[in-house]
């Protein structure tokens, strides 16, 4: 029950996010009926599209694509994909022991910390209309290199 629970907790951010930055209550209304999905039902299709819209929802958005939004939703959408598929896998009433918690802890840290890393090379590479294909080149470089690395932890 306290993995459906960490579901919930993970989605508020998003949720505040998405409020914030939109002219509407929709995306608050949407964060909610997915979250309670997810949470609900965690082997089904909730998380996706809860990750899915959100993602979305904040790439169209107005705003720097490194602002303070996304890098607060990016960990949250993370721990809301690996909470949702442990709770696909964990009875509700199982008391999950803490040392059970470790392995999912370490890779989710290892791959919140690849991703910041990319996040910080991408803030320095120049943007505008005269960006150059050896920075997008290299930048997708490094995300095929991250995510093979990823792969093997």
């Amino acid at each position: 029950m306290l993995i459906r629970l960490a579901i919930v907790l993970a989605a508020m951010p998003v949720a505040l996010v998405l409020h914030l930055e939109a002219s509407s209550i929709a995306p608050l209304l949407i964060v909610t009926a997915l979250t309670v999905l997810t949470a609900l039902m965690p082997g089904s299709a909730g998380a996706a599209l809860l990750i899915g819209y959100a993602a979305l929802a904040m790439a169209f958005a107005d705003g720097h694509p490194l602002r303070l939004g996304v890098l607060v939703v990016i960990p949250a959408l993370h721990l809301i994909h690996v909470t949702s598929a442990l709770a696909a896998v964990v009875p509700v009433k199982t008391k999950v022991e803490l040392a059970a918690l470790k392995a999912p802890a370490r890779r989710f840290a290892i791959v919140q910390a690849i991703t910041f890393g990319v996040t910080a090379f991408a803030a320095v590479i120049p943007s505008g209309a005269e960006i150059g294909l050896v920075e997008v080149l290299g930048l997708g470089a490094l995300t095929v290199v991250i995510g093979v690395v990823a792969l093997r932890i």
